[in-house]
Parts: structure tokens; sequence; C-alpha cells
């Protein structure tokens, strides 16, 4: 090919190159700008694989040339992962140090109060008048209740108490409003029906007094 006599050349020179030239030109200095910037050797997220290509970690890409994964590393999508990664890796340092400095339920500073006796208390056998379901309904009256506190409850296996051998034809209840002792009823174990206005509990404020009523299921209640 005569590169002398094309349009616009000088005698004695290449020619003009091509479009094609140029942009290979173009790569060529770009990736030895960017291979004296980026040291490969020393980044953790490539590798190269049994075909002698590179792939990049991070992202998950397969790169055929150095220049190719430089040109990548340059990319919004690696970028975007770096910035993933290091919160990451920021997030799992935190949790890491949170562990240890054995921050654990033993360190937890623990709620001091003067107890002052149990609450009155009723239980009431109660049957649902269309389904015939069993029940308990339960009337807990606090009159020195703190005025910040609303009494709590909970279903207690009957393994999780030190008091009593374990039965597991039974569970307890228990129920907490300080400044007053804990309270706990021995109820069966068989399933209770938690659906919507079958289990309930309410706390009034103006005459200190905690209800709970609950059914157990029947049989034939799914």
């Amino acid at each position: 090919m005569d590169y002398q006599n094309r349009v616009g050349s000088k005698k004695g020179s290449g020619g003009v190159a091509g479009a094609e030239e140029t942009n290979q030109q173009r790569r060529e200095r770009l990736r030895e700008l960017l291979t004296s910037k980026i040291d490969i050797e020393n980044d953790p997220y490539v590798f190269r694989n049994h075909l002698g290509m590179l792939e990049c970690r991070l992202c998950l890409t397969t790169h055929v040339s150095e220049g190719s994964y430089i040109t990548h590393t340059q990319g919004k999508k690696h970028h975007y992962n770096l910035l993933k990664r290091a919160e990451l890796d920021k997030r799992r340092n935190a949790s890491n140090t949170a562990l240890n400095n054995d921050i654990s339920l033993s360190n937890v500073p623990k709620k001091s109060f003067v107890k002052i006796g149990r609450p009155a208390y009723k239980v009431t056998k109660i049957r649902d008048p269309v389904t015939y379901q069993k029940g308990l309904r339960i009337l807990i009256t606090y009159k020195n209740i703190s005025e910040s506190i609303r009494p709590r409850y909970r279903f207690m296996s009957s393994y999780e108490q030190k008091i009593e051998a374990p039965d597991n034809k039974f569970q307890y209840l228990v129920v907490s409003g300080e400044p007053y002792e804990n309270i706990a009823y021995k109820v069966p174990s068989d399933p209770i029906d938690m659906r919507k206005n079958r289990f309930w509990d309410f706390w009034d404020k103006d005459t200190k007094e905690y209800y709970i009523q609950f059914f157990y299921k029947d049989d034939g209640d799914s």
C-alpha cells in the first residue's frame, strides 16, 4: 500500500492515518497511560483463568486483555461495586467491633425497684354461647402501679420455670406490672385461639384494672 501518495500527506511522511488506525493508536495510548497508574498484579479483584483471560471478581466480568480490564476498572459499574463493597466492609467491621466489646445481656443494667406485693386478681371460667369454646377471663387490679407502666403478659412453657416439676399438660400465663410482683396462672397447655376477638387484653388507666380474656380452640377449629 502506498502511504506516501495519500491525499493530504507530505512527501517523505507515512501518509494520513485512517479512522481504524487512529482508534487503535488511541486505545494503545490509553492502555499505556492507565497501565502506568494501575498495578494489575496487586489488584485483589482480578485473576487470570485457565483460558488466559482476565476476570473481575467484583463485577463477574471477563476480559481478553489487560487493556480491556483496565478500561473496565474506569467504568461506572466497577466504581459502583467498589462503593458497595466498601460499605459492606464498613458494616462488617462495625459488627465485629461490637462482638469484640462483649456486648451481652449480662452487661445491660437491670432495672431495680421495691416490690410491694401481689396485686388483687379474679379468674373466671367462661364459655362462648355460639361456639361453646371454653376460656378464661382474668381481672387484675393494680391500684398503686406507676403512671408510666402498662401491665404486660406472656405465656411460658412449664419447662421454663424452676418451681414445679415440668408437666407438658400445663403452661403458665405470666403477668407483670411494676412495682407489684409478677404473678403466674397455671392453665392447660391446649392450643389457644389467637384470632381477633378470641384473644384480647385491655388496660383501664382510670380504674387501674387489667383484663385478659382468651378461648381454647375446639377440636374442629383450624
